[in-house]
């Protein structure tokens, strides 16, 4: 038997992305931190850019701590990224933390926001990752996208996903490092900015020396009609399973 190994490239970027190739965004966020630790180095080089970015933070972030602060906390971060300028720029639907559901009600919502932004790309937590609510906005945002001509593009928070594209966050890194440290009540209990930042720093390994930091995305691409059925079989596979449904 012969072994045919594709190349190191088409499994992982060797290149970062730059510029990004779109001028708007729409994130979604399960809770007040996820778009900082998951994409704030992305969300602070489209501000460079001059691209107009939206984040939904989908919970009040309650289960969490004081949702109040929480909130404060999220917009303190987002005038140090660069990305709060315009009136939708950061939007709060305070959902239940912890009970969040990929329903009609929530990909409608969804749906209507990105259309009303013609968001080139909707970023949404992976099929990987563990949270509940984390694995219920992955959900919705699959179904939102469906028919659109918007690409579905993941990011990691809490589990690595396989990526296809990096972006370099060397140049903000101290912008982020200061986001990140806008979450008092997070970081007291358990420091997360130095987990991403090790992860960060990881994902810089095939970019060469100059590149220190890097963010990992999934670009999966518009979805047809089909929705979820036109994902890989494995990615099926991990959201029903991770989402305990039947039938993705």
């Amino acid at each position: 038997m012969t072994w045919q190994f594709i190349s190191e490239s088409e499994l992982v970027p060797y290149r970062a992305l730059a510029p990004l190739p779109v001028q708007r965004l729409l994130v979604l966020a399960p809770h007040p931190d996820d778009e900082v630790f998951g994409v704030g180095g992305t969300l602070a080089r489209a501000a460079e850019q001059g691209c107009q970015s939206c984040v939904v933070i989908a919970t009040d972030g309650g289960a969490g701590g004081d949702a109040a602060v929480r909130e404060r906390e999220s917009r303190a971060a987002a005038a140090v990224l660069g990305y709060g300028t315009h009136a939708q720029a950061l939007q709060f639907w305070r959902l239940p933390d912890r009970g969040l559901h990929p329903d009609a009600a929530l990909v409608q919502r969804v749906r209507t926001l990105l259309q009303a932004l013609q968001a080139q790309w909707l970023l949404a937590p992976s099929p990987f990752e563990v949270h509940p609510d984390h694995r219920a906005a992955c959900r919705a945002a699959i179904d939102a996208v469906v028919g659109t001509d918007c690409e579905l593009v993941f990011y990691e928070v809490g589990q690595a996903l396989m990526p296809n594209a990096l972006v370099d966050i060397t140049p903000v890194l101290a912008r982020k490092r200061e986001a990140m440290a806008c979450f008092a009540s997070q970081l007291g209990v358990q420091r997360y900015d130095e987990q991403v930042l090790a992860l960060n720093r990881y994902r810089a390994y095939t970019l060469g020396a100059a590149v220190t930091h890097a963010e990992a995305l999934w670009r999966v691409g518009p979805l047809p009609r089909a929705g979820a059925a036109a994902l890989p079989v494995w990615v099926r596979q991990q959201l029903a399973q991770r989402l305990g449904v039947d039938g993705v």
